[in-house]
């Protein structure tokens, strides 16, 4: 079975028992703050994937630095992840559970590249033009791009529309090439 599809039944198991405790957001600041501590402590990670660390001394360790920062609920999850052996596991878990939890919300993860850094303002009609014709919260992620000369590019999950300048012009070019203006 691949990486994606058992965090995907693990995520949906944590999903599942957060809603029905009404967790559900508590459980998403945790997988956020999880997210931040192995990016700080990038061994942690690694320590989870190796499998002659026993998981009891895997579970003292994620007590030490995990019990003050994340409610118990995830903390237990955590620790039955190491028990499990899957703690390896924990960012793509996290991933997932994220997923569920922004469809939950109605919240759309946008990743919008421009040329430039833009103010606040244009951010906001950037924003409020997605949440008209998606019809959802937008959770967007401005990024600067300096190979893109011009123009944006937004990204929705598997949908990219290019209003770039270099793509302007290569459709343009293909066009001249082809004859078919």
């Amino acid at each position: 079975m691949s990486e994606k599809r058992i965090s995907y039944r693990y995520a949906k198991a944590i999903f599942s028992t957060a809603v029905s405790e009404n967790l559900e957001d508590d459980v998403y600041r945790d997988f956020q703050t999880i997210e931040k501590i192995i990016s700080s402590i990038p061994e942690l990670l690694s320590l989870s994937k190796k499998p002659i660390i026993q998981p009891l001394r895997k579970k003292k360790l994620y007590k030490e630095i995990l019990s003050d920062k994340i409610s118990s609920i995830t903390l237990n999850f955590v620790l039955f992840l190491a028990d499990k052996g899957r703690d390896s596991l924990i960012l793509s878990i996290a991933e997932q559970y994220f997923a569920l939890y922004y469809n939950k919300k109605g919240i759309l993860p946008v990743e919008i590249f421009l040329a430039t850094e833009i103010d606040d303002n244009l951010k906001s009609r950037f924003i409020e033009k997605l949440e008209a014709n998606t019809g959802k919260k937008i959770l967007p992620k401005f990024v600067v791009d300096r190979t893109l000369k011009g123009g944006f590019k937004v990204k929705i999950e598997d949908w990219v529309f290019d209003a770039t300048l270099k793509n302007r012009l290569n459709i343009l070019f293909e066009e001249l090439i082809t004859g078919k203006m």
